[in-house]
């Protein structure tokens, strides 16, 4: 080896074998979602928004949607959101009916209430400021690669 550092590393630690491996395969690119995967993440993000919407009080909503996720991605997303003194109480109950579901759920009460919760194909994270008892939930999806036809579709 004619490197320094290796030179280097051996007469410090001749009884280390060096190995140079070479360069990992980039990744492969992630395959073009159907259209029935699509259905199928939409349907899961919408109906999570549904159950969530049941449980707030008079929630204003923007979603659910596809919005772009990188250049050539898209995720399904949504936003509830309310005014509200029960955030607290509200975000608990949606973590034990989530936990219940089985769902990766969980709560935590520091500066302000945060509630996230998740399965594979979808997560959730929810948040309230008793000082401004302003509820946001937010709902997305996995992130998809349509085919350029349904991308155009989509937009």
């Amino acid at each position: 080896m004619t490197d320094p550092f290796f030179a280097a590393l051996r007469t410090r630690r001749p009884d280390v074998d060096i190995v140079i491996l070479p360069p990992a395969d980039p990744p492969e690119p992630s395959p073009e979602a159907t259209t029935d995967e699509l259905s199928r993440s939409a349907q899961v993000v919408d109906a999570t928004v549904a159950a969530i919407a049941a449980r707030m009080p008079e929630p204003t909503s923007d979603g659910p949607r596809w919005e772009p996720y990188n250049s050539e991605n898209v995720r399904r997303r949504a936003q509830l959101e309310t005014r509200t003194a029960d955030g607290g109480a509200i975000l608990a109950g949606l973590d034990q009916a989530f936990r219940d579901a089985r769902w990766h759920s969980s709560v935590e009460v520091k500066a302000f209430h945060r509630w996230t919760a998740s399965r594979a194909d979808v997560q959730v994270v929810g948040t309230w400021s008793e000082r401004h008892h302003r509820l946001v939930v937010t709902v997305t999806g996995r992130v998809l690669r349509p085919t350029p036809t349904v991308r155009a579709a989509l937009a």
